[in-house]
């Protein structure tokens, strides 16, 4: 995809960027909050992963069809509705009388957090140029342990103000003030603006490429394994380690401040042109060894929690080579949308089915060992994916340098 800046301008990199901080917030506060939520309504640990799932109902099912919407609406717009959506799902939930009624504001937050995931990649390669986009990429890839780190952070501070609802409150504030600053950048969005209706031929023509899907497909492996560590981390932690309330949510802040730091390593990666496939079967291939560490009983804790940090590091170079290449495979600005909506929805198998099935896994294999088995299963997917990726792109690259 084409922009018409030379030079990259970092505010609106940065609003777009803050737009998915909002959403990593909006699906992180679910993580610290659970055993409150479990005990204010009486879940299940089964019944607490389907909570979690709820959020990302509306991308499993529809993130190409939001991509599509936004294609004809233009990224911008598009993008200031889904924190719109985010905002009023959450000053929803604030105000829950029951369970059923979170899991309705959720389903609320998700359709603006699809909205924000298929819009803001379109407006990063907008506002930046060329040469810079796989740094900018970076960046984004970052956005949701940066949400995740501070919301962690704030959580203990607002439980102690009025409990789980201050959360929520306060992730809607932020919501408020990202789309005032990404609305006065508006201008350095060129070409994703509202297009015109697309034809049935360019649709499937560009939903045909091979290698978004594959990137979905990674994306899902890589989505189902840091959110069932992200998720089920303080509920581990309290249940086995007894620590508090506080430790367990400042030692999942770790883990997801050391995956940020990932997310700026994969995007160097992919500033100095090492190959997306190369780099996504390289991080599956490590953190497996991570996670085999990270369940072995006979290590002491200290050694699997530094294990944790080390999954947590490298699987951030996941996020920037998956996203950028939805960028790179879309053939205009107008096709940004579908193209990352593709992969949205194909990635959110991974954060819906994860948490329940980890759930499932511990409590019918006799205990937090047996979710290994779903983790290393989802690790030998993304492989596969990866190393498909890899052939597809050498091809890809032989056949532009015979052409030229």
């Amino acid at each position: 995809m084409d922009t018409v800046h030379q030079t990259t301008h970092w505010p609106a990199v940065l609003a777009a960027l803050g737009a998915g901080v909002v959403t990593g917030a909006a699906i992180s506060k679910m993580s610290p909050a659970l055993p409150l939520l479990q005990s204010e309504f009486g879940l299940s640990l089964i019944a607490t992963g389907w909570l979690v799932s709820t959020f990302n109902t509306i991308a499993l099912g529809s993130a190409i069809f939001f991509g599509l919407i936004c294609d004809r609406a233009g990224a911008l717009r598009f993008c200031l509705r889904g924190l719109a959506c985010v905002i009023a799902g959450g000053l929803l939930g604030v105000f829950a009388p029951s369970a059923g009624w979170i899991i309705v504001s959720r389903v609320i937050e998700g359709a603006g957090y699809v909205a924000v995931l298929v819009s803001a990649p379109g407006l990063i390669a907008a506002a930046s140029a060329p040469m810079q986009r796989g740094l900018a990429f970076g960046f984004w890839g970052a956005h949701m342990p940066i949400g995740g780190v501070a919301v962690l952070l704030a959580s203990p501070v607002l439980f102690a103000l009025s409990g789980w609802r201050a959360v929520w409150t306060g992730v809607a504030a932020l919501g408020a003030l990202v789309m005032v600053f990404l609305a006065l950048q508006s201008r350095h969005y060129t070409g994703v603006h509202a297009g015109a209706p697309r034809s049935l031929a360019s649709i499937r023509a560009s939903l045909a490429q091979p290698v978004p899907w594959l990137l979905g497909v990674v994306f899902g492996a890589y989505t189902l394994q840091f959110y069932a560590i992200m998720m089920w981390l303080p509920t581990y932690l309290l249940q086995t380690r007894d620590t508090g309330a506080t430790a367990s949510a400042l030692l999942t802040a770790l883990f997801v401040l050391i995956n940020a730091f990932g997310n700026m390593t994969g995007g160097w990666f992919m500033h100095r042109n090492v190959p997306r496939g190369r780099i996504i079967a390289v991080t599956f291939a490590v953190t497996t060894l991570a996670f085999i560490g990270i369940f072995a009983d006979g290590l002491p804790d200290a050694a699997r929690f530094a294990c944790v940090l080390a999954y947590g590091f490298v699987t951030g170079n996941i996020p920037p080579a998956v996203l950028s290449g939805g960028v790179r495979y879309a053939r205009s600005p107008s096709e940004a949308g579908s193209i990352q909506g593709l992969i949205v929805q194909i990635s959110n198998v991974g954060i819906f089915a994860g948490p329940p099935l980890i759930a499932a896994a511990v409590t019918h294999g006799g205990g937090w060992g047996a979710a290994l088995w779903v983790i290393l299963g989802a690790a030998a997917v993304g492989f596969g994916a990866a190393i498909a990726i890899a052939r597809l792109e050498t091809r890809d690259f032989a056949r532009m340098a015979r052409r030229e």
